[in-house]
């Protein structure tokens, strides 16, 4: 799918109120509105429908359009993505070096039950691993004050037996790329955090145990 299509479209159907209810829409007319023709539009609205970031009904001549929660965490994403550009409110910002893990990211983020929600609510499939960064104490308070937050919640399963606790999670970027911060239900650490993205972040950034980062972190409530 065309992202920057999918976007635009989400963004016309939203600004119809198209996240809280059904809206009634005509493809010439929102072709028109976003500069491509009927039949594009009517093409993207049926990715979008395929991809389950809408829901679609006949009506009439027209049809009914209502944003799932899938599609609706795009908009939020793009809202993110804007945030780290303008410097929208509601930004918290943490500040360390980088630390080895003892590899338990990996197990964790691979299990499908968190992964699949990871694809779904933060919209990328998750690198197998995270990237542990040891906060300053002076921005020790700011990663606390994330466990009060429940801006998008990864549940917890249970496989095999086990039980695997519900995982705090956060849009954020590190050196300005996108991915999240997660917070494990069960993790003690007060001034550890770890972040995820669609690719190695120690690759992409050649990062070493001890190098600064800054990370953004982007909360809705």
């Amino acid at each position: 799918m065309n992202r920057a299509y999918a976007q635009m479209l989400l963004r016309e159907l939203a600004l119809r109120g198209a996240m809280d209810r059904y809206v009634i829409i005509s493809t010439k007319d929102v072709g028109k509105r976003i500069g491509i023709s009927q039949q594009s539009a009517s093409r993207w609205l049926s990715e979008l429908e395929t991809e389950g970031l809408i829901r679609r009904e006949r009506f009439g001549k027209n049809m009914k359009v209502k944003i799932t929660p899938a599609g609706i965490n795009i908009l939020k994403r793009i809202y993110y993505e804007y945030s780290a550009i303008f410097g929208i409110p509601k930004i918290i910002k943490l500040k360390g070096t980088v630390i080895s893990g003892l590899g338990e990211g990996r197990y964790y983020i691979m299990k499908e039950g968190y992964r699949s929600q990871i694809r779904e609510k933060l919209m990328f499939d998750p690198y197998p691993g995270t990237l542990n960064i040891k906060v300053y104490p002076n921005y020790v308070d700011n990663a606390r004050n994330l466990r009060e937050a429940n801006d998008i919640i990864l549940k917890g399963f249970v496989e095999n037996g086990r039980k695997f606790g519900d995982v705090r999670a956060f849009f954020a970027t590190i050196e300005g790329y996108m991915g999240a911060l997660i917070i494990p239900e069960m993790s003690h650490y007060k001034d550890i955090v770890e972040i995820i993205a669609d690719v190695s972040l120690r690759e992409k950034f050649r990062l070493k145990d001890g190098d600064e980062v800054e990370i953004n972190v982007y909360l809705l409530s």
